[in-house]
């Protein structure tokens, strides 16, 4: 024997899809990237694989210990295009000089 079909009010479905969509947003709001700490994070393995490489290549005449820091520095400054384009507004883009 089949059921019959139900058919919800209006205030009942509202309500429904008010539901799905209020979960939706907050499943999304804990799913975001804090970018600030995602430049960080890859400017310190950016650090860390320059470094190493470094080890390498002199045949661990120089420790890792005594590399860090110079690598870290050149990191933080090539990262730095990174950090600006964060504080810089969306949609703006700087305009290419015929002169530079």
């Amino acid at each position: 024997m089949k059921s019959k079909p139900r058919s919800f009010s209006r205030s009942a479905r509202r309500s429904a899809v008010k539901h799905v969509t209020e979960k939706v947003a907050n499943q999304r709001a804990s799913n975001t990237i804090d970018v600030d700490k995602l430049l960080h994070f890859s400017q310190q393995l950016y650090a860390h694989a320059l470094t190493l490489q470094e080890v390498i290549r002199t045949e661990g005449q120089l420790t890792y210990e005594v590399l860090r820091p110079k690598y870290d520095r050149q990191a933080a400054q090539q990262f730095e295009i990174f950090y600006h384009a964060l504080k810089r507004p969306s949609g703006f883009r700087k305009r290419a000089s015929r002169f530079s």
